[in-house]
């Protein structure tokens, strides 16, 4: 009986351990990975903000080559606001995917300097 007993104690002790121990670890993998994605989404917006800024240059390069005529008449005036109001969304467009890339270059730098786990910690004490 009581090693039916004892048994038992050490199933429920194991178990309760393991309940414990992988969410500590879980969260380590995560937080690594949460550093991967910051780091990953970084260089997205910033290949995005080059994509932005040549298709930039791309429309003011299509502009200079338009022939002298597109720029009279009746349709000129649009046709300018047209173009300058593409070049600005593109613009705004630069920025912020400009300003998401340094805000997730920060955080994958922060994450880089918070210890890796608490399961670290606790090795470390036995």
């Amino acid at each position: 009986m009581k090693t039916a007993t004892a048994q038992t104690l050490i199933v429920i002790s194991l178990f309760t351990f393991l309940l414990i121990a992988v969410p500590v670890n879980a969260s380590a993998d995560s937080r690594h990975q949460n550093n991967a994605n910051h780091s990953t989404l970084a260089q997205h917006y910033k290949e995005q903000a080059n994509e932005y800024q040549a298709r930039i240059e791309d429309e003011i390069e299509a502009v200079r080559n338009k022939p002298s005529t597109a720029f009279l008449g009746r349709n000129a005036k649009h046709f300018k606001e047209h173009v300058m109001f593409k070049l600005h969304q593109l613009e705004m467009a630069v920025e912020e995917n400009l300003e998401k890339a340094a805000y997730h270059e920060k955080m994958a730098a922060e994450q880089t300097l918070q210890p890796v786990s608490l399961s670290s910690n606790l090795s470390d004490n036995i």
